[in-house]
């Protein structure tokens, strides 16, 4: 149950990020106040490890790999949420050309057909 939720939210960020990559790019771009960056990296914290636990008992290879993926979101949400170096990850993901988060949404609208259908 929970790994299908995780899969529709994995579907439609991947929607929003191939059909709409500019207005994604140019949020980036403007300044987020420390309250906001919390909230997303606190999202992403939460995500990362629902999704570790929504494959814990899928059997597969695939299953493993998702969830390692998941392991990798938690913990660099929590390194940082405490480090001053998250400014330079959202401007190197603002400098990002379009094509790069087409790209990027294909590969969540796969991964959130997989968390659907395993």
């Amino acid at each position: 149950m929970l790994s299908k939720v995780l899969g529709v939210i994995w579907i439609l960020t991947g929607l929003l990020w191939v059909a709409r990559p500019g207005m994604i790019r140019n949020r980036l771009k403007r300044k987020m106040s420390r309250k906001l960056k919390r909230v997303v990296f606190g999202f992403v914290f939460v995500f990362g490890f629902l999704l570790v636990g929504s494959v814990m008992k899928a059997p597969g290879l695939l299953a493993k790999v998702i969830g390692i993926m998941g392991m990798v979101l938690a913990i660099k949400a929590i390194i940082l949420i405490t480090s001053k170096t998250s400014e330079k990850i959202f401007d190197w993901w603002a400098a990002r050309p379009l094509g790069f988060f087409r790209i990027m949404g294909a590969l969540m609208l796969v991964v959130g057909l997989m968390l659907m259908f395993v």
